[in-house]
């Protein structure tokens, strides 16, 4: 419950992402996407719970357009 409440104190834009081939699974379909106030929440196929490292490219250019706006 403390994360939770914490979450819902972030008031700035926040970009959820996650592999769909995760343990982790989708943060919008389980419910952790609620906490946040402003959530935008990416899916990047063929990616594990290492996104970044399993879809470097596909990672960075969701975070430089989420970045740009």
């Amino acid at each position: 419950r403390d994360v939770e409440a914490l979450w819902g104190r972030i008031a700035c834009p926040t970009l959820l992402l996650y592999g769909k081939e995760s343990w982790a699974g989708d943060p919008a379909a389980d419910g952790r996407a609620a906490h946040f106030r402003h959530a935008r929440v990416v899916g990047i196929d063929g990616a594990g719970h290492w996104l970044h490292h399993d879809r470097l490219h596909d990672f960075l250019n969701v975070v430089r357009e989420f970045m740009a706006r």
